[in-house]
């Protein structure tokens, strides 16, 4: 048989270089499904990143809101995705951590049907109150047990709604939970005068603290974030040391080689210097962990909320 000439060796090299091209730039697009609104934490996270691993990947990411019951929606969405990679759930607290302890009709496992790929950031919880209430905790708690006040959240098993929740619960206070489509509407409500207290990420009530439109009580975490704005251990309320986070996450059957691709992807765009400005404008802060330390920190906080919504009573419509 004759052995084709270099001529026909160079034509089929371009060929096959040609259809690999053509392979890649038909690839399917990165689905980053968050279950909030555009502007929220979560998505303003999830764009950031987008646009840092889009190259380095070879492939376009895309950023997809399926926004409904607190981020369930979308985690019960790529749970039940193809695993292939192609869709992770940007998940936090509530979907994650939380709402297994609140009702026993969830429409997944975060522990069975999720494996973490990557850490975006977490940032502490700041309880905001409208002008006119107390800014001392001492005094808003006793303020709270002679005048029931109605607190919002970004909706119903949510970190802030049930922080608020055990806050309310081990303080004494009388407090009512009005539940929010995002941050943003209850965040407005309060510097209105409409509703009077929240928990909400740091970054997304900061610009409104700025401006004196609603004013900050307490943070959680181990150490204050804003200025002269004390603790809740601090201000002589414990066991309240618990932040929000976001990750990203994949179905559990997804291959190892992909997620590992996916999380070496994440963890450069953690390292990259607009990517840190970014997070950090939206008052979040960079702490890359590898998927053991993720599922290790998750447990742990895990075990934190579940104490707290059952001291609460907490509980998710069935």
């Amino acid at each position: 048989m004759p052995r084709p000439s270099r001529r026909a060796l160079l034509a089929f090299a371009a060929s096959a270089a040609s259809l690999a091209h053509r392979a890649v730039a038909q690839a399917a697009p990165l689905r980053l499904v968050v279950g909030f609104p555009a502007g929220t934490t979560p998505d303003t996270l999830a764009r950031l990143y987008a646009a840092a691993i889009a190259g380095p990947l070879n492939q376009a990411v895309v950023v997809d809101n399926r926004v409904g019951a607190g981020g369930l929606l979308a985690a019960e969405q790529v749970a039940r995705s193809t695993a292939d990679g192609n869709t992770l759930f940007v998940g936090g607290n509530g979907p994650i951590s939380i709402n297994r302890h609140l009702t026993d009709r969830l429409p997944f496992d975060p522990d069975r049907d999720f494996r973490p790929v990557a850490f975006l950031g977490l940032t502490q919880q700041v309880l905001v109150v409208r002008p006119g209430l107390p800014t001392d905790l001492q005094a808003l708690i006793a303020y709270a047990r002679a005048n029931e006040i109605n607190y919002g959240s970004v909706g119903a098993g949510s970190g802030g709604h049930l922080f608020m929740a055990g806050v309310v619960q081990q303080t004494g206070m009388k407090g009512q939970h009005v539940p929010y489509r995002g941050a943003p509407q209850a965040l407005v409500e309060i510097a209105a005068g409409r509703l009077d207290a929240m928990a909400a990420a740091t970054g997304s009530a900061l610009p409104l603290i700025r401006e004196g439109k609603v004013l900050p009580v307490a943070v959680s975490g181990p150490e204050p974030l804003l200025p002269e704005v004390k603790t809740f251990e601090q201000s002589g309320v414990p066991g309240f040391n618990l932040q929000l986070w976001n990750g990203i996450f994949a179905p559990r059957a997804t291959p190892d080689a992909v997620v590992d691709r996916l999380g070496n992807a994440f963890t450069a765009a953690a390292a990259d210097e607009t990517v840190r400005r970014g997070v950090a404008a939206a008052g979040f802060a960079v702490q890359p962990l590898d998927p053991a330390a993720m599922t290790r920190f998750i447990a742990a906080e895990s075990t934190r909320w579940g104490e707290i919504a059952r001291a609460t009573g907490v509980r998710l419509a069935d």
